[in-house]
């Protein structure tokens, strides 16, 4: 058998049930479902999420850490999870059903970013890859349901991390995060003094690019996206000099005008430790959350103002996602979950019972 067939076999049909989770949860106001990635006490990795309303954790065990995820929105049972980069295996989780099983894998000389996203009529999957053997970024477009590859789109950059659609769909944003690696060296950073991150803008019809834009500081990697109504984009960064020197760790992207640094008090960019997991934006709440794990909670701004609007204070926060009624619902390392209305305090705090304790990845999605 080969390699494919064999992991087909081994773990299409291992399902992790929501009744085996089902307790783990204190009550919740809300209702929905996030979509993650987490592992279980042994290390054992998964694909799933969690149902809000009745506290159920769902999932499928899959053989590597998997990272973001994106859903059809032909079928929306159907997530597609891609590994954490250098991983180069993407997997389709079937919610449904509880299954899970391989989708497709890179070619040899490339590895995932850890994302990917379906085109808004559900035809293609684009997902952002690193051509390490040329240096390259590129985004492969492939078929929705046979994963080949039909073309590809040149990222104009190295390291693509996030890439996310306009609104009305007529554009692709993508965080090239500017840092070149190679899976013999893992995830060691080979091109710091030299990185350069941009973020793109390109047609999404022709692939053609319409606009790139970078930052003053080479060293802030542009690695995360999240797209208001109006074509703004938050963006959240990871600082590759001292943590305790990074000016800020988050900027805006304004429609034909470039990137704008959000501001950090002086006093409080050491705190933050330069780094950011992933990042939301509400505007119904007038708010843009900045998950800052190394720094133990979540920065906020306005996102009317592009002002600092503070700082809450939690442990190892990593993923962050806005829910239907406008609040921004994060996620902490321990299994805990929170959720934020506003700059000032977190609410409805979601324990875990810790006799069975699950940890959370950096990215989930509201689904």
């Amino acid at each position: 058998m080969n390699r494919r067939g064999f992991l087909l076999s081994s773990f299409s049909t291992v399902g992790l049930g929501a009744a085996g989770f089902a307790a783990l949860f204190s009550r919740s106001a809300h209702s929905g479902t996030l979509l993650g990635a987490f592992e279980d006490e042994r290390g054992t990795q998964y694909v799933g999420g969690l149902h809000l309303e009745s506290r159920e954790v769902f999932g499928a065990r899959v053989p590597m850490r998997a990272h973001g995820c994106t859903i059809d929105p032909r079928d929306p049972m159907r997530v597609v999870y891609f590994a954490r980069r250098p991983g180069t295996q993407a997997f389709e989780f079937d919610r449904t059903t509880n299954r899970v099983r391989l989708a497709c894998e890179t070619t040899s000389e490339r590895h995932f970013a850890g994302h990917g996203l379906f085109s808004p009529d559900g035809v293609w999957l684009l997902t952002p890859e690193h051509d390490f053997e040329r240096a390259r970024g590129v985004v492969a477009v492939r078929d929705a349901r046979t994963f080949a590859i039909s073309h590809e789109i040149d990222t104009h950059g190295i390291d693509p991390h996030e890439i996310a659609w306009s609104t009305d769909g007529t554009r692709l944003f993508v965080a090239n995060g500017g840092i070149l690696t190679h899976p013999r060296s893992y995830r060691r950073k080979l091109n710091i003094p030299t990185m350069d991150p941009s973020f793109v803008v390109l047609d999404a019809r022709s692939g053609a690019r319409l606009e790139q834009w970078r930052l003053p500081d080479h060293l802030l990697s542009i690695r995360h996206l999240a797209v208001a109504s109006d074509g703004r984009v938050a963006v959240g960064l990871q600082y590759e000099g001292k943590p305790e020197h990074a000016p800020t760790v988050a900027a805006l992207y304004l429609p034909d005008k470039g990137l704008r640094q959000l501001p950090v008090p002086p006093e409080q960019r050491a705190q933050l430790r330069g780094y950011v997991a992933s990042i939301a934006l509400s505007e119904r709440a007038d708010l843009i959350a900045a998950a800052c794990p190394y720094g133990r909670g979540v920065a906020c701004w306005s996102l009317a103002e592009k002002t600092f609007a503070g700082f809450i204070a939690a442990a190892e926060t990593y993923g962050v996602s806005r829910l239907a009624d406008g609040s921004i619902a994060a996620s902490q390392r321990d299994g805990t979950l929170y959720t934020l209305t506003d700059a000032r305090s977190r609410s409805r705090f979601v324990t875990v019972d810790r006799k069975s304790p699950i940890r959370w990845d950096d990215h989930w999605i509201a689904g």
